[in-house]
């Protein structure tokens, strides 16, 4: 299947798509060796021009909150052990994308491994890919090697129904897209990020429920925009300045009523809940200092499915 790039080519409804069962697992990666060493997104450097420096107790205490929180949701929590030299590893949105088995030919459902764009974080992927594979989950590489994909960083699966969501810009490229969506057969909206401050998709917009979203529409370009609101009925803008400093946007809704956010967002808290949703507000600072928040911090996925 192409890559829809136009509006007017979106010849379905969303009540046509196949229904995809929520994902019922969460993985979380032991933040032991988080901290800032490098800068490969504006998030990691003060002020100053200086890397952010990063209290790891701190840290260590706000990455347990979560996981209290996800564990709450009522999803089965894993945690990856930490890996020595990735710092950056905790956020582990990034390294795969899966697939469920609703959107792949053989039922089972599949984990495709990212081609991370920061060569500084390439060794992330086999740590992932191999915990995932013990877990008896199937992996399906891409074919090239050379066009980049982070995951659902970039990849955000529509709540409910079979279709992908692409981020297209600094970390994902539109050919490993195309290639996602000729393998599985499957419909994939790409969607251009154009400020350099959003330099993933979930950075800038998170599917809360089958009809709504949260968002910073300026992050994305005139035509994307006009894409995501095609088939969302309900757009929550968040505050721009919330979205820049707190990372509102990479907020995570477990059950399409409850939003996992980022401490302090008030404003974009407000529209939330003015929309019926409830924020549960998490605090994740320490983790802002690298460019992740809630959705970055956790995958989000299916348990995997044996054949019948």
């Amino acid at each position: 299947m192409a890559l829809i790039h136009e509006v007017e080519d979106l010849d379905f409804a969303l009540d046509e798509l196949a229904v995809v069962r929520p994902p019922d697992r969460v993985l979380l990666a032991d933040p032991q060796h988080f901290e800032v060493t490098y800068a490969i997104n504006p998030h990691m450097r003060a002020q100053g021009g200086e890397l952010q420096r990063v209290d790891r107790e701190r840290a260590r205490e706000q990455w347990q909150a979560l996981r209290e929180t996800c564990q709450a949701s009522g999803l089965a929590v894993d945690v990856l052990p930490a890996l020595e030299g990735h710092p950056d590893l905790v956020f582990c949105a990034n390294q795969v994308l899966p697939v469920p088995a609703e959107a792949t030919p053989h039922r089972e459902g599949a984990i495709v491994p990212s081609h991370m764009a920061a060569a500084e974080r390439r060794g992330e992927v086999p740590h992932v890919v191999e915990h995932l594979r013990s877990a008896g989950h199937r992996i399906e590489p891409l074919r090239t090697t050379r066009e980049p994909l982070e995951g659902m960083g970039d990849g955000l699966w529509h709540p409910g129904r079979r279709l992908l969501w692409a981020g297209v810009g600094p970390r994902s490229s539109e050919a490993a897209w195309r290639e996602i969506a000729a393998r599985y057969r499957l419909p994939v909206i790409p969607l251009e990020l154009v400020d350099p401050v959003f330099y993933h998709l979930d950075t800038c917009l998170t599917a809360l429920s089958e009809s709504t979203c949260l968002w910073l529409p300026q992050a994305l370009s005139r035509a994307a925009q006009k894409r995501v609101q095609a088939l969302f009925t309900h757009c929550i803008e968040a505050d721009e300045a919330e979205s820049r400093k707190l990372l509102a946007c990479n907020a995570w809704s477990p059950d399409g009523e409850h939003v996992v956010i980022q401490k302090g967002a008030t404003r974009t808290v407000r529209r939330l809940r003015a929309a019926g949703f409830e924020p549960l507000e998490v605090e994740t600072g320490e983790f802002l200092k690298a460019g992740g928040s809630v959705f970055c911090l956790k995958l989000a996925h299916w348990s995997p499915r044996v054949p019948s």
